[in-house]
């Protein structure tokens, strides 16, 4: 299968070991433990400078939901004119109203400055809390996103795997591109790619790390670190053969 792999990574090691191992692209952010959030921009530049293939940057401005204040949407705004100068490839961005509808106002005005600045626009998995994730796609498809992360709409992309295919069949070859994620793992990537028919898979495909701690004083603890796993991105690109 020919599928673009897009590696959600949260840190350099991560980013380092997704091009590595294979990885077409990745998405970077923060914090994956509440969905991610926006890298910082020190994250971002060494990332960058470390890496060859393309980078999309997650803009989220804090956990929780995705209905955001005025101040809130100029923050994106503002990353995402730093992500065109940190020679960024795309930004992964959404936003939703009170009622879980897409923010049509919020959502224009952050694609239209992403791609005037010259960069991609990912709808991401607020697409997934939406009230009607198939009236949300059509609003996203009508705008000019240039792709849709999802897991339709479902904990994970395998449970939402017929939700996908028909998210794919609705978007068609005019519309957003649609990229499964969450819960993906080599067990069941070619599964969700072949009833899918998605061209594009996001996958952490993270292991737990311990700590360097040796000595923890005060209220340390000696919490283990996730970093994107060499093996189980090898596995998953083998298993779509």
């Amino acid at each position: 299968m020919n599928k673009i792999i897009e590696i959600c990574a949260a840190t350099l090691q991560s980013a380092v070991v997704a091009q590595r191992s294979g990885a077409d692209r990745i998405e970077l952010c923060s914090e994956l433990g509440c969905g991610g959030v926006t890298p910082s921009a020190g994250v971002v530049s060494v990332v960058r400078r470390a890496l060859s293939i393309p980078i999309n940057l997650l803009i989220r401005p804090r956990s929780g939901d995705f209905v955001y204040s005025s101040y809130e949407a100029e923050s994106v705004l503002e990353d995402i004119s730093f992500c065109a100068k940190a020679g960024i490839n795309g930004v992964v961005i959404g936003a939703l109203t009170h009622d879980s509808k897409v923010d049509e106002d919020i959502c224009r005005e952050w694609l239209k400055e992403a791609h005037k600045k010259g960069l991609s626009a990912t709808f991401h998995r607020a697409i997934d809390c939406a009230w009607d994730i198939m009236d949300a796609l059509e609003k996203v498809n009508t705008m000019g996103y240039d792709r849709v992360l999802t897991s339709g709409g479902h904990p994970t992309a395998y449970e939402g795997i017929e939700v996908i295919r028909d998210m794919v069949r609705l978007s068609g070859a005019n519309g957003a591109v649609i990229m499964a994620g969450s819960g993906v793992n080599p067990e069941n990537i070619r599964e969700i790619a072949t009833v899918t028919g998605v061209s594009e898979i996001h996958l952490s495909a993270s292991s737990c790390y311990p700590s360097q701690v040796t000595v923890t004083g005060g209220i340390g603890t000696k919490d283990t670190i996730k970093h994107s796993d060499p093996q189980t991105i090898a596995r998953a690109i083998k298993a779509l053969g």
